[in-house]
């Protein structure tokens, strides 16, 4: 136990370097350094040592940020607007995105002829790309920084490209781009497991059809994309999406078949078996294959701490010691942070570790010990059901709060879900499915048989999963913070051993479970009652990438969206991964406003997913379809949910006034005939406390002339904050609109180094002669407008604002 706890410490201290301001680092490090020397003089030498690896791993997760503050190594080459020569090597891939695009992982050689290092994601349009690990290519592509998307309270995107490894990304048009210069060695660990992948696919697409190929794609080589919404939704509902990959219990389940497989091999030589332990053996020989397995389903979080777990018990049994499963979780934790630290904040790691170690440390508990002598058949399937149901039950309530804190969202019927789904899976589809993969590259007659029986068996999983999905709640919740986080966490685990000590026993953990569901449900309270009683006004534009997307969070509690980001292929949705988020960090649940300022996909798109999963009262929009069929489904889930859709006018609540200004049709709000999209956007001005903000959508010369117009005939224009239209580029921000608005300060929310060529040039001069203050969510990370009662305006960026 002295290791895991050692290994505890450290992992302490890298969080709190992650977690904790730039000044509390030094305090917490010098803390930790004269508690290792208190313990020291008291001849406490396990607590010095913890000790002391607390202050390393403050040390270490401060030394890991500040490398990643530091400039680029390929800053030089990201921010050109070029395309550029590359040659690298494949390191892993290419693998499918659910929009269809390739990506691969390149080790970079050489960028326009001059050497280079650096690990950059390919992506590539159009087609899967013909190659495989360890080929050397050479790709003309565009190439982006790693910094990410930068939004407050969410996970900072150039930190979570570090803890993939990332340097850079970058994008090709179609595979036939990429040209390979030298085909890797055949006998490449990382090439074998890919061309066995690949076979191994083309087994199962020729002899399973329909809903299930996708999901046998899924559970036995870990490639996700062609898994449908619906059925994603419904392992969702039963808290079991874990295994709609290749999961870390995925690899328990091979390792340990493998295991068995070759015990019982050496035991058909007996001459073998009486020179060697046939069990040391088998576990000797299963860790070259548990490893390969691992390469084979594409390396993911889950799966490697698995692997590692697996390696450290097969040597133990190899060397016949006895096997700590808590001493193998803590080898594999050191191992995979010793990679990178940064890999503390993946929710992947973070619910792989802390789902097994409430397996290993309650889940036993929690099983009642069977009964002296025999029992009949019924009783010990009813002990293991129990068994079972208190296993998933340990890990659902631990791993709760996480899921709250990342998803916004808990489900009730994760522990039933489990135990129908997790054996379903795990005993039946899952190695019927890779034994018949496998055969079927010797003998295809062969393979068939298990191969349809495991697609049989994904084609329960998925009835089971649609049962779940039209049954199963899944309610949507605020997602506490990351300290609110670790107390829930810590009143689940205190929680569970409350139930498995003896009754003497139990009353220390029942008060610890207590005094942290006090101090957790304190902490939401006062975050509502806060967000209530407050009187000031906060608009944040968020890092969406290329589009819009803006949070008013006005005085006590009212909260609106205008657009909601978007792209034009489907690849990101800004609606799930930055939008919904964000609200539910805020602690939102409701929205009192949806606007849309038009229907390009990257102002819709990500309004789906908002109208989908929160309550809203209005809907505005200018009525201008823009022949975008999302559109009509955004107008249909407004119906569906019973949303207002008024036409735009006058919405005023707690001294705060919203006011559509144009597009104008007659007297009223509508699309004007003979208008361009972008000219037909919904105007919107936010007033509140002498200070105002407009949200000017794309508008262009026309759109901006008119509303220039309408302020001439007395329409409040003029505001302190402008929203930049259209994203700045040449066809707005005329020199008449700046003139009419007179901002102080001006928004620009666009993507990093986007195809468009925003903000151009000439346009950011136009702020410049003006003396007009200019910030942009592709520089500055999302920006954050804050008016007080009394007027004082101030504005703050997730990123240092330039």
């Amino acid at each position: 136990m002295l290791l895991c706890f050692w290994v505890a410490c450290l992992v302490g201290g890298l969080a709190a370097a992650l977690a904790v301001p730039p000044w509390g680092v030094p305090v917490v490090a010098v803390m930790a350094l004269a508690t290792a020397a208190i313990s020291v003089a008291r001849a406490r030498q396990a607590m010095a040592t913890g000790a002391a690896l607390l202050a390393v791993g403050v040390v270490l997760g401060n030394w890991s940020l500040r490398l990643a503050a530091q400039p680029e190594l390929l800053t030089p080459y990201v921010e050109s607007r070029e395309p550029l020569d590359l040659t690298a090597e494949v390191i892993r891939g290419p693998d499918v995105s659910v929009a269809g695009a390739g990506h691969v992982l390149l080790a970079l050689r050489r960028i326009g002829g001059q050497p280079a290092h650096g690990t950059v994601s390919l992506s590539v349009a159009k087609g899967v790309p013909a190659v495989a690990p360890g080929d050397v290519v050479t790709a003309r592509a565009h190439m982006h920084s790693a910094a990410g998307l930068a939004n407050p309270g969410l996970p900072d995107g150039r930190l979570a490209a570090r803890a993939r490894g990332l340097d850079a990304f970058a994008g090709a048009g179609e595979w036939a781009d990429l040209t390979i210069v030298t085909r890797g060695h055949w006998w490449g660990p990382r090439r074998l497991a890919f061309r066995l992948r690949q076979e191994m696919a083309r087994m199962i697409d020729a002899r399973v059809e329909g809903a299930s190929r996708p999901l046998l794609h899924g559970l036995i080589l870990g490639e996700r994309a062609g898994i449908g919404r619906a059925a994603e939704d419904g392992f969702r509902a039963a808290g079991a999406t874990h295994i709609l990959s290749v999961s870390g219990l995925h690899l328990a389940t091979v390792a340990a078949m493998l295991y068995f497989v070759l015990r019982r091999l050496v035991w058909l030589f007996p001459r073998l078996a009486l020179r060697h332990n046939p069990g040391a053996l088998a576990a000797g020989l299963a860790i070259p294959g548990v490893l390969f397995y691992a390469l084979l389903t594409g390396e993911a979080v889950a799966t490697l701490r698995s692997a590692i777990m697996a390696v450290v018990g097969f040597a133990a049994v190899a060397a016949r010691r006895p096997f700590s499963f808590a001493a193998s979780a803590a080898i594999a934790a050191a191992t995979l942070l010793a990679g990178s630290p940064f890999l503390l904040l993946d929710v992947s790691f973070q619910l792989s570790f802390v789902s097994v170690i409430a397996l290993a440390l309650f889940g036993r508990a929690l099983i009642a010990s069977p009964p002296r002598g025999p029992a009949p058949p019924w009783r010990r399937a009813l002990r293991w059901l129990l068994g079972g149901l208190a296993a998933s039950t340990a890990a659902a309530l631990v791993t709760g709060p996480l899921v709250a804190h990342h998803f916004g969202e808990v489900t009730p019927a994760a522990p039933i879900g489990n135990l129908v789904l997790v054996p379903l899976v795990e005993l039946w589809v899952v190695p019927l499915g890779l034994v018949g993969a496998v055969v079927a590259l010797v003998s295809p007659v062969l393979g068939a048989v298990p191969l349809l029986l495991a697609a049989w068996g994904a084609q329960v999983a998925l009835w089971v999963a649609e049962v779940f999905r039209t049954a199963a709640p899944v309610v949507l919740v605020a997602s506490p913070g990351p300290a609110t986080t670790f107390v829930l966490v810590t009143a689940s685990a205190a929680l569970l051993a409350a139930v498995g000590a003896v009754p003497g026993r139990r009353r220390p953990w029942l008060i610890t479970t207590a005094i942290c569901l006090a101090l957790a449900g304190g902490a939401m309270a006062f975050e509502q009652w806060r967000r209530f009683t407050r009187e000031t006004l906060e608009v944040t534009f968020l890092d969406v990438g290329q589009g819009d997307a803006a949070v008013i969070e006005g005085p006590r509690g009212f909260t609106a969206l205008i657009d909601g980001g978007g792209t034009y292929d489907g690849a990101f949705d800004p609606g799930e991964r930055v939008v919904e988020p964000f609200l539910r960090s805020r602690g939102i649940r409701t929205l009192d406003l949806v606007a849309l300022s038009h229907p390009h996909p990257d102002h819709l798109n990500g309004l789906l997913r908002i109208m989908e999963r929160f309550p809203v009262r209005q809907l505005w929009t200018s009525g201008d379809d823009g022949r975008n069929p999302m559109y009509t489904k955004l107008l249909a889930l407004a119906r569906a949910g019973e949303v207002a859709t008024p036409t735009p006018g006058l919405l005023a609540r707690n001294a705060m006034e919203l006011r559509a200004l144009g597009p104008w049709l007659g007297d009223r709000i509508g699309p004007p005939p003979g208008v361009s999209v972008n000219d037909a956007s919904l105007v919107v001005r936010l007033s509140y406390a002498g200070r105002s903000l407009l949200f000017s959508g794309d508008l262009e010369l026309d759109g901006e002339a008119e509303l220039v117009a309408r302020g001439g005939t007395g329409l409040p224009v003029r505001s302190d904050v402008l929203k930049v239209p259209h994203h700045g580029s040449r066809t707005s921000s005329t020199s008449g609109l700046l003139e009419a608005v007179g901002p102080s300060l001006a928004v620009i929310s666009l993507g990093r180094q986007n195809r468009f060529g925003f903000p151009r040039p000439e346009v950011l001069e136009r702020y410049g002669e003006r003396h007009i203050r200019v910030l942009r969510t592709d520089l500055d990370g999302a920006v954050t407008v804050r008016i007080e009662k009394n007027g004082a305006i101030e504005a703050t960026c997730v990123r240092p604002c330039r």
